[in-house]
């Protein structure tokens, strides 16, 4: 039963073991950047893309990495994975619990999704750091990043104070975030303090972002398979 189990999540794939721990195997990722080995840039371009792949210490992602790296390289992307799935999870906790009247709480929640943007600007932006693996495999990832986008604000509008009523219902405030996201706006929840709309105007922008990215990374490989 237990083989049976292994056996459904770690498939039939083969990789290539990495000996690199976490930490060493981001700062080559960067030191790959500063050389400009793979990439032709200059300029806003160049800096952006060493921010990118530097701001990527500051978050669990790499610590992860590093605290598995005696693991296979297979066991270490099931950790990897395992850990985008708390992240959607955590925020859906969130509401469901009440823990947003626990500021620190929802602050780690927001400091996740900062962490999830920045990995997928560098989809785009380091993308041959990202050419190995399946597509089909990134898609799912992607889906579940805008999952816990959506509902990482929805407790944010939840645990403040900025929109026309009062949000005391966990579905009231997913419902605002994701017809937010899809820049619908029917009007019955709307901002109405300038923190309110900056957060509106911060999610629109991201959630395009999102979309923009979605459909010019992965357009055309959607037929690949895992």
């Amino acid at each position: 039963m237990a083989k049976g189990i292994k056996g459904i999540f770690k498939g039939n794939q083969d990789f290539e073991e990495n000996s690199l721990s976490g930490y060493q195997h981001q700062l080559y990722k960067i030191s790959e950047v500063w050389r400009g080995d793979k990439y032709d840039d200059f300029g806003i371009l160049r800096i952006f893309r060493l921010t990118l792949v530097t701001m990527l210490l500051l978050f669990p992602g790499v610590l992860i990495d590093e605290i598995f790296k005696s693991w296979g390289t297979l066991s270490r992307k099931l950790v990897v994975e395992f850990y985008v799935l708390i992240k959607t999870i955590f925020p859906a906790l969130i509401l469901a619990f009440r823990w947003y009247d626990y500021t620190y709480i929802y602050l780690i929640a927001v400091y996740f999704l900062i962490e999830t943007y920045i990995y997928l600007f560098s989809k785009i932006f380091l993308e041959y750091q990202h050419l190995k693996g399946s597509n089909t495999r990134t898609l799912l990832m992607l889906v579940l990043n805008f999952f816990e986008s959506g509902l990482t604000f929805a407790v944010i509008y939840i645990a403040g104070d900025f929109l026309n009523i009062p949000i005391e219902s966990a579905i009231d405030a997913i419902y605002f975030s994701f017809i937010t996201s899809s820049t619908v706006g029917y009007g019955d929840i709307h901002p109405i303090s300038d923190v309110g709309k900056i957060l509106s105007i911060v999610q629109i922008f991201s959630s395009i972002s999102f979309l923009v990215l979605f459909f010019n990374f992965f357009s055309g490989k959607s037929s690949a398979t895992g």
